[in-house]
């Protein structure tokens, strides 16, 4: 066996194979091997894209990094208050490219909230995060999506493929059957990061900055929640997105000064193309997913799409609050889209732009034959989980079947009409403060002993106090977003409840890495640790995490006891910042 593992890679990599099985762990074997030389020659980048085949993508990491990784949540609170703050850790691993192993890499959990998955993650993988190499030349990143919301597994495939038809940058899109440590994880799409070497190979130019915008869109308060991935210009303030910004709260848009700063042949693309695919979790829809280069060379700013997992179908989102479109073919909910749709000349060259896209692209029979193709390429490949995807794929047929007559209904009679206002971009603003201790115990009181807890709150300058709280510790579970997952993956949490000397009865829940209880022993002196949560009164709860009342707190725990053993001391001391949502889908 070793012979033919060292005919096939190289002596040096077999020792390292060796390694693994005696000691068990990938990473304690390439350590003690030292660098293990790459065969390059048969990986080509391009090959990743290539839609008549599926590539065999192999992950071998040490199990116990490997829980870690995809039990790792992203936390609720952070995303809405701070979409771009990263939740995930970086693990070292190897990854083998149908059969061409490159060791040494970083691999990481991916997802925002909908595609997080613990059995199956999207992934990252980083070529060069702990060796200097490129075996895959300018490509240094890849990026897994598991397909959790896409049960067709063809959305982002068939969705980007139509933007880089219409004239819209969006990314190359693959497939690879995945496996972790010989795991099957089933058909993931391999999709081109967005990053330098995409930018060069479409801009000629990737030295402009490059933003992404999620739950976010062009106003003074929510520009800075968009993510900053590359440029010169690394603060919010020093993006030319600002002169954006500030076009947008005039009362009438000035159409040459917009035409300056934004590629607008090019967004009226994206934008038709968009609403033509019904995404409504785009920019245009709901201010999300999306990004934004700002190109050096032309000095305008070009929108690419980007999350692309859950288009061809009339559905409009998990939260209740993407009901039925105001019209079928166009979304005005962003602030740029509906600016430029209340001017005459906007209307017209939309109206254009997508007849246009319908005439040139929208070919019925190419589109359904694609995906009968695809879907037949795809096939052996599936994860039993993935089972659905033919039927699925039907109701993706039908949605591009009755597309053309629904839109087309709206082009004769133009212009449809939308709301007077835009969708309120969201932002967070800061509303008061809480602090408090507790004492109790891990999901059961034992016999004989009671909980206690003191909560001060202060909201909009107005502090309430509360003469009696009840004190909870258990897993944190919130519907759609925990429904299914491990219930050790889900983190621990407090939960006071409490009436206040306003009569209103409050629910106020802080939640905990599960790390801060897992590692919390008498050798632990900083036992202080970051928390998240949020307050709302008592009969806003049941309408779940988009009620506009609901405050979000960040900020600091002193633990003195800790543990997820049934009946054990959960003790601590703690405060936070509360904070506002408004905007988005929280309204306000």
């Amino acid at each position: 066996m070793l012979a033919f593992i060292s005919r096939s890679v190289s002596s040096v990599y077999a020792m390292a194979l060796v390694a693994f099985c005696l000691f068990g762990s990938v990473n304690r074997a390439l350590v003690a091997c030292g660098p293990v030389p790459v065969p390059v020659e048969n990986l080509d980048p391009n090959s990743l894209y290539d839609d008549k085949r599926v590539t065999k993508v192999e992950i071998v990491m040490d199990p116990m990094d490997w829980d870690q990784l995809r039990l790792q949540r992203r936390d609720f609170v952070d995303s809405m208050l701070d979409p771009s703050r990263s939740s995930f850790d970086t693990f070292r691993g190897e990854i083998r490219i149908n059969g061409v192993a490159i060791p040494d890499v970083g691999i990481r959990k991916k997802g925002f909230l909908g595609s997080v998955d613990d059995d199956y993650p999207s992934l990252k993988i980083k070529l060069d995060e702990y060796v200097d190499q490129s075996p895959l030349g300018a490509t240094k990143r890849l990026t897994l999506n598991n397909n959790k919301q896409d049960f067709s597994q063809l959305s982002q495939f068939l969705a980007y493929r139509l933007f880089n038809r219409v004239g819209v940058h969006a990314p190359r899109v693959g497939f690879a059957s995945v496996f972790v440590n010989n795991k099957h994880l089933g058909v993931y799409s391999l999709v081109e990061t967005v990053d330098k070497p995409f930018l060069s190979s479409r801009y000629q130019s990737s030295s402009g900055d490059l933003i992404e915008g999620t739950l976010a869109d062009f106003s003074s308060k929510s520009l800075p929640r968009m993510d900053y991935k590359s440029g010169n210009s690394t603060r919010p303030s020093e993006w030319r997105a600002n002169e954006l910004v500030e076009l947008l709260q005039t009362d009438e848009l000035n159409m040459d000064r917009l035409k300056q700063l934004v590629d607008v042949d090019s967004f009226y693309r994206f934008w038709a193309t968009e609403s033509l695919l019904a995404f409504w979790d785009g920019y245009t829809a709901n201010q999300n997913n999306f990004f934004v280069y700002d190109d050096p060379k032309t000095k305008r700013l070009y929108f690419m799409p980007w999350g692309a997992d859950s288009l061809w179908s009339t559905m409009s989102g998990p939260f209740g609050r993407f009901g039925k479109p105001p019209a079928e073919s166009v979304y005005t909910n962003s602030l740029l889209a509906h600016k430029i749709f209340k001017t005459e000349e906007g209307r017209e060259q939309y109206r254009q732009t997508l007849t246009k896209v319908l005439e040139a692209h929208w070919d019925v029979t190419e589109l359904k034959s694609k995906i009968d193709e695809v879907a037949t390429l795809l096939e052996p490949h599936l994860h039993a989980r993935q089972k659905g995807a033919s039927q699925a794929q039907k109701e993706m047929k039908r949605f591009i079947e009755n597309r053309r007559q629904r839109v087309e209904k709206e082009l004769t009679d133009w212009p449809v009409s939308v709301p007077d206002k835009p969708r309120r971009a969201m932002y967070q603003q800061a509303v008061g403060t809480v602090d408090g201790d507790f004492s109790t115990f891990w999901q059961r009181i034992p016999k004989g002993e009671s909980s206690t807890g003191n909560l001060r709150i202060v909201v909009d300058e107005k502090e309430i106090e509360f003469r009696s709280v009840a004190v909870t510790s258990k897993r944190f579970s919130m519907g759609f977003m925990t429904f299914g997952a491990p219930q050790e993956s889900l983190p621990p949490t407090v939960e006071f409840n409490g009436k206040g000397t306003d009569g209103q009865t409050y629910v106020l829940t802080i939640s905990f890495d599960n790390m801060a209880f897992r590692s919390l022993d008498a050798n632990n002196v900083d036992k202080s640790v970051r928390i998240r949560g949020s307050l709302t009164k008592a009969g806003a709860v049941a309408r779940g995490p988009m009620d506009g009342n609901m405050k979000w707190l960040q900020g600091t725990c002193e633990l003195s006891e800790a543990s997820t053993t049934s009946g054990a001391p959960v003790i601590g001391k703690f405060n936070a910042t509360l904070s506002r949502l408004v905007g988005g889908f929280f309204g306000g």
